[in-house]
């Protein structure tokens, strides 16, 4: 309707948009809720560093404070898209919806059983296996939730761009090892 009054949408109009048909508080408990799960995870774990030097992968590995904003950074955006699609009042693609949370769960079930795998267990095959179960995952809901809400895709979108990273880094330490 917008278009056809106004022409083409600009990014801010299209974002305006996508935002009155969501609940930012949702999107953003959901999001803060995520990030304190993988923050709690890794103190529970512990620091990665020991096994990091163990393995002599350290030159392969960016810095700790970088990593630490990364990982909390990743699981924000990934519950500020489920929150956002969970959240989402548009009519019709109430499957897909339903379906990218599930996948969701899943998802957000993968990726705190990484870390321990990893850092606590020191099982680097089978992290290596989990990480890229978790980039199949990730493109699957991130399909589901683009499906559902354009704004919640994009998000996931970034969320896979640091999967891939992670696949790489991880296939490097289990070469390196």
């Amino acid at each position: 309707m917008y278009s056809k009054r106004y022409g083409k949408l600009t990014a801010r109009a299209w974002l305006n948009r996508e935002m009155e048909n969501a609940h930012p508080f949702g999107m953003l408990l959901a999001g803060v809720g995520c990030m304190l799960g993988g923050i709690i995870l890794r103190g529970c774990a512990g620091s990665p560093y020991p096994v990091i030097l163990e393995l002599g992968i350290g030159e392969l590995i960016p810095p700790a404070w970088m990593m630490a904003f990364l990982w909390s950074a990743s699981f924000f955006t990934i519950g500020c898209a489920a929150g956002f699609v969970l959240g989402y009042r548009q009519a019709g693609g109430a499957e897909e919806k339903y379906k990218g949370c599930m996948l969701f769960l899943l998802l957000y079930a993968a990726e705190l059983c990484w870390y321990p795998a990893l850092f606590a267990a020191r099982l680097v095959f089978l992290s290596a296996l989990l990480c890229v179960l978790i980039l199949c995952i990730s493109i699957w809901v991130t399909a589901c939730f683009y499906r559902v809400a354009k704004l919640a895709g994009l998000l996931l979108l970034l969320h896979d761009v640091w999967l891939i990273y992670m696949v790489i880094l991880n296939f490097a330490v289990l070469f390196h090892a």
